[in-house]
């Protein structure tokens, strides 16, 4: 019996270090299966422009929504075969000022996919 996997591509997802033009695969129930390179278009991925970010599913952040630090150390924490929960943060790359000694980042997006 195969199972679907979803494919979820971005300009960068953040899984214990930073991967740029990659993609994420989730089995048909949600489980983390890791991230792979982005080398040619794959049928039926999904490509959201930002960061994409794996959290375990249960973690819970605040409601406004607010980006900072700790949702890379919370990402830290997925391993392959989590149940996860995609968010994607738009309004900071890498490469951005935001991800400052500040913790924060105020013109950030946080959506869960």
């Amino acid at each position: 019996m195969t199972s679907l996997m979803r494919r979820i591509a971005s300009h960068y997802i953040y899984w214990q270090k930073w991967y740029r033009m990659h993609y994420l695969e989730l089995d048909a129930e949600g489980r983390f299966a890791g991230v792979f390179p982005l080398e040619q278009e794959i049928a039926n991925t999904e490509f959201y422009d930002g960061t994409l970010l794996p959290v375990p599913s249960g973690v819970s952040f605040p409601p406004s929504g607010a980006f900072s630090m700790e949702w890379l150390a919370v990402s830290d924490r997925v391993t392959v075969s989590s149940f996860v929960y995609i968010y994607r943060l738009t309004g900071i790359s890498p490469a951005t000022s935001e991800l400052g000694t500040d913790n924060g980042c105020g013109d950030c997006h946080v959506q869960r996919l």
